[in-house]
C-alpha cells in the first residue's frame, strides 16, 4: 500500500519520480525492478547496509546499472515481497530520504521478516548516483537461515 498523497505532484522532481517508482514497486510486490533501475545513472553506488561479508548478492556496494539488477534478479529469486508501505519522503535539493516499512517472506524458508526501511537517494541530472538502504539485517539474515553471518 503507497501512503503518500496522489492529489499533486512534488515540486521536486526527484520526489516526484520516486512516488511514482514506490507506487509500482508496491503494486507489482516488487515486479518492477526495470522501471526503479531507469531512475539510476549508468555508474550508481548502490550500498545494502548488509556488508559484504554476507555471502549474498544482496549485500556490499552494487556500482553499475548492470551489477543493480543483478541485485533485484537475486531479490526476486530469494525473497517475496508482502508489503511495501512507503510512509513519507524528506527532501532537500538533490537529497530524498524514503522512510517506510517493508515484509518480505523468503521463499526456501518459508521465515517472514518485517522491518522499517529507510533508503537514502542522491540525484544528478535527473538520475540516482547514490542509493543506501537499511533495514533490520537481523530479521533477514534469520529469515533466510542465515543469522551466524551477520
Amino acid at each position: 500500500m503507497f501512503e503518500p498523497s496522489d492529489a499533486a505532484p512534488h515540486p521536486n522532481p526527484n520526489v516526484a519520480a520516486l512516488q511514482a517508482t514506490y507506487r509500482r514497486w508496491s503494486d507489482t510486490r516488487g515486479g518492477s525492478a526495470p522501471e526503479v533501475l531507469e531512475l539510476f545513472a549508468d555508474e550508481i553506488e548502490m550500498r545494502s547496509v548488509l556488508g559484504s561479508e554476507m555471502p549474498s548478492e544482496l549485500a556490499g556496494t552494487h556500482r553499475s546499472r548492470a551489477q543493480a539488477a543483478e541485485y533485484f534478479a537475486a531479490l526476486s529469486r530469494d525473497w517475496e515481497m508482502l508489503y511495501y508501505d512507503v510512509e513519507r519522503f524528506i527532501a532537500e535539493g538533490d537529497e530524498v530520504v524514503m522512510v517506510g516499512r517493508c515484509g518480505y517472506r523468503n521463499k526456501t524458508t518459508g521465515r517472514e521478516v518485517h522491518t522499517p526501511k529507510v533508503d537514502l537517494w542522491h540525484f544528478e541530472n535527473g538520475r540516482a548516483t547514490r542509493f543506501s538502504e537499511y533495514y533490520d539485517t537481523l530479521g533477514l539474515a534469520t529469515a533466510a537461515d542465515a543469522a551466524e553471518l551477520v
